[in-house]
């Protein structure tokens, strides 16, 4: 392979330990060597940084816990190359992934920016691990491939362009990536989103951590960066289908309140059931194919789940940038 682009692969971690062994062995498994790796220990209380040593990286300690949006700055200010590449430390690369994305950026030299898919299959095998990773690779898989956003999870952008744009906005401690795409987007610049470079998610989560991370680092942020950029396109996670599924999840559950008190309501929750899986008949038909109709049965109360407290993370998002918005604008004219 004509190795003639250098990569900077940039690896914030904090308290990694169990997975940034097997990133960084995936990495250097590459066959493009021509790269640097460097990882941006962010105040690790494990034993992150003695796995970490066992590879031939350039290691940044920060001292002190900044967030992964300081320690992919940190790591991008100490890189030497023309392409930086942001990979979580839970994410586990092909042999070939580099070089797709060097194929990637030279055969569409108008794009700035590109991002990976998350593979179907993943490490950890509990339900909620694996729903959460089939999720994500099917709302990949059914994407535009010209986006208006960004993953720092396994995303990678020229240089030049990073450090026009000033990087990843360190006030945000989640969505940094996501904040950063829309910036990208509103001043121009290309983003592509190629499904076929797909990379192996190792992330575990249970249900309390499940709806922590969909809450607190994902709906909440997303709803109030959103409306702060007033950028609403109907992709990834925010299609019409998942935005209708929102209220017609809550109606569903007021329904099933009633159905105590009027036996008549049965009908309207068939109606409505039968609208929520139609919504998402995509997702429920892929799930089926992988694992069986009992998985797709959890996955179908799960995601109905889902669409409840992520719809209560929109709402606390909206009241949030309203309140923020008032005193922004109190303080303002104050001044």
């Amino acid at each position: 392979m004509n190795e003639d682009i250098f990569i900077s692969i940039i690896i914030p971690v904090y308290n990694g330990e169990k997975t940034v062994g097997d990133c960084l062995r995936s990495v250097f498994n590459s066959d493009y060597k021509w790269f640097e790796v460097i990882v941006v220990d962010d105040n690790s209380t494990d034993n992150s940084l003695m796995v970490v040593n066992d590879f031939p990286c350039k290691i940044i300690r920060t001292g002190k816990n900044i967030g992964p949006a300081a320690a992919r700055n940190i790591g991008a200010e100490a890189s030497c190359g023309e392409i930086l590449f942001f990979l979580d430390s839970d994410i586990i690369s092909t042999r070939d992934t580099i070089g797709q994305i060097v194929k990637a950026f030279k055969n569409n030299p108008q794009i700035s920016a590109l991002f990976c898919s998350y593979q179907k299959d993943t490490i950890p095998s509990n339900f909620c691990s694996v729903y959460k990773n089939l999720f994500h690779h099917y709302t990949h898989q059914i994407s535009r491939e010209d986006a208006a956003t960004f993953c720092g999870g396994f995303g990678a952008i020229k240089r030049d362009v990073f450090f026009r744009l000033g990087g990843f906005d360190e006030n945000y401690r989640s969505l940094e990536d996501i904040e950063l795409g829309y910036r990208l987007y509103q001043s121009g610049y290309k983003i592509y989103l190629n499904k076929n470079i797909q990379l192996i998610h190792c992330k575990k989560y249970n249900l309390l951590s499940l709806i922590k991370s969909d809450v607190v680092n994902r709906a909440i942020p997303w709803t109030k960066i959103m409306l702060d950029k007033r950028i609403f396109r109907s992709d990834l996670n925010t299609k019409i289908n998942n935005v209708l599924s929102v209220p017609v999840s809550f109606l569903l559950l007021f329904n099933i309140s009633m159905l105590y008190f009027f036996a008549n309501s049965l009908y309207l929750f068939v109606l409505l059931f039968g609208f929520f899986l139609l919504l998402n008949r995509g997702f429920y038909m892929f799930v089926m194919r992988e694992k069986g109709l009992s998985f797709t049965v959890k996955t179908i109360l799960m995601n109905w789940f889902n669409y409840l407290y992520s719809g209560v993370g929109f709402i606390i998002g909206v009241l949030s940038f309203l309140k923020e918005s008032y005193f922004k604008s109190r303080s303002q004219s104050c001044t």
